[in-house]
């Protein structure tokens, strides 16, 4: 299988590692304005750089560039046929391309899946399967947050002039952190109704917001999500109360608090935290979705579904 990967930041040179390695995939052209893209692969034999989209003959693109490129990058190769797996979000806002390229993969028939990956970390698979076994009961209410100081975010390169400072360039915490919206929809389907707001309030030299705070209303339970760049301790965990007790999941020290009826019950398992392994398993995921002609784990829907929630 032959693959194009568009965008060589920090998200795409993780996707080059990992295409690189899988057997499935024979080539691999990379489309990227950044000149020591390939810097640090070991194996460069069946990797080689491009100068056009246009010309480019793929079964398949991983789109890894700036949000704001996303759809753009995605309408090009969507004509040309090419199967489509787009780095979260789909897109920086909800614009009528979003349509076009719909109309688009419904007539060439095109498989495109969504960067979601922490769909297939194994610790959320976990809290899944024991929400499902009902666990906990009936929910209460959930608690998601996740926070992390932006200037801390990427060692060595000034946060003023990454894509995450310029709402132009899809940047925004909201954006930037989207998972959060997309692992509630995986645990908990979609909510009936919402209230967002966003705001910046910090003295960070961006134009984007640093704050986001969701309140998602499902039918019998409120989810509340709040993201940020300002916390100087990166948190991300989900609290989920329920009838029966409490389920918590901190991502960051890599571990699940079960408390049911005043029994604690402390999960640390390193494979549920494998973060590393989730996005092999979502490229992988994808290129079978590709290979046996079925739907993508993580589909377009659920990336415009996620905007909409942000938007919302």
């Amino acid at each position: 299988m032959k693959v194009l990967l568009v965008g060589c930041g920090s998200i795409g040179k993780r996707h080059l590692g990992n295409l690189n390695k899988l057997a499935e995939v024979s080539q691999i052209f990379v489309y990227s304005k950044v000149k020591h893209c390939l810097d640090g692969l070991k194996d460069k034999r069946k990797v080689s750089m491009v100068k056009s989209l246009h010309t480019v003959q793929a079964d398949l693109a991983v789109i890894a560039n700036e949000t704001y490129q996303h759809l753009n990058t995605a309408l090009i190769l969507a004509k040309k046929g090419i199967h489509l797996f787009i780095e979260k979000p789909i897109a920086h806002n909800l614009s009528g391309d979003l349509e076009k390229l719909k109309r688009i993969v419904r007539l060439n028939k095109i498989k495109v899946g969504v960067g979601y990956n922490l769909r297939f970390l194994g610790a959320l698979k976990f809290i899944k399967t024991k929400l499902s076994h009902n666990l906990i009961g009936s929910i209460y209410f959930a608690k998601i947050e996740a926070g992390q100081y932006l200037p801390f975010w990427r060692k060595g390169r000034d946060y003023r002039v990454s894509y995450s400072a310029s709402k132009k360039r899809g940047g925004g915490v909201a954006l930037d952190l989207s998972h959060e919206i997309d692992y509630m929809r995986f645990l908990f389907g979609d909510p009936y109704s919402s209230k967002v707001v966003k705001a910046k309030v910090s003295n960070l030299k961006i134009n984007a917001d640093d704050v986001f705070e969701g309140i998602y209303v499902y039918d019998n339970f409120i989810c509340s999500v709040h993201l940020d760049y300002l916390q100087k301790n990166k948190k991300r965990v989900i609290c989920i109360e329920g009838e029966k007790g409490a389920l918590t999941c901190d991502l960051i020290n890599k571990r699940i608090i079960i408390d049911t009826l005043g029994r604690k019950t402390v999960v640390s398992d390193k494979k549920l935290f494998n973060l590393d392994k989730s996005y092999t398993d979502e490229i992988r995921s994808f290129i079978k979705s590709v290979k046996f002609n079925r739907q993508p784990e993580v589909t377009f829907e659920d990336g415009v579904k996620v905007l909409k929630l942000i938007e919302a």
